[in-house]
């Protein structure tokens, strides 16, 4: 008889409540990542076209401060530091406004993908952390044979896995491609901004 049949084989030795434990582990980190993106994305405020309007006339008069005060009043996130710094720098007549603009513009991104990766990679193990349990509940259910406990277990074990792994699953999948799309929104508008602002600063 194989090895992974008996019932004092490797398989029997790993608890029944490795796998599920892992997967609530998982759960809860993904969770967290939700919960912190979603507050983190909602704080955001955009500029609206007649506070925009109002930070052009500032910058086209070359009130560099009230423009600064202007934008930081009226809006908040990404866009609202990437122009800030470079108001900052026309105000200071740097040379380098752009590139100062660009650095700004990647950091921000950077912020806003924070732990995104990690969700993506949640929402894709976490089946395979369901199918991995079942795999194990069936061969720990045929290794201690039919009608015993120790099969009832590996049966249990295989049914519960497979659902708390697709129940984690599921929503990181949909809350991933949310927060994607939240984050291209504000790369998109960053991008507009910063083109319309740029033009009023050389």
């Amino acid at each position: 008889m194989m090895p992974l049949a008996k019932s004092n084989s490797i398989i029997s030795s790993i608890p029944p409540e490795t796998v599920p434990g892992i997967i609530i582990l998982v759960s809860i980190i993904a969770f967290t990542i939700i919960i912190e993106r979603s507050i983190y994305f909602q704080r955001f405020k955009t500029l609206v076209p007649d506070d925009l309007r109002t930070l052009k006339e500032f910058l086209r008069s070359g009130d560099w401060d009230k423009a600064i005060d202007h934008l930081k009043m009226k809006s908040w996130g990404p866009s609202t530091n990437v122009l800030s710094v470079a108001i900052e720098q026309r105000r200071r007549e740097s040379e380098f406004i752009e590139d100062e603009l660009n650095t700004e513009a990647y950091r921000q991104i950077f912020h806003m993908e924070k732990f995104l990766t990690e969700l993506g990679t949640i929402a894709t193990i976490s089946p395979l952390l369901g199918v991995l349990g079942t795999v194990l509940g069936m061969i720990r259910s045929f290794a201690e044979g039919t009608g015993t406990k120790g099969a009832e277990i590996g049966i249990s074990e295989a049914l519960i896995t497979t659902a708390m792994g697709l129940a984690v699953a599921i929503p990181s999948y949909i809350a991933y491609n949310i927060l994607v799309r939240k984050k291209e929104e504000k790369i998109t508008e960053m991008e507009n901004l910063s083109s319309q602002v740029l033009g009023l600063l050389k």
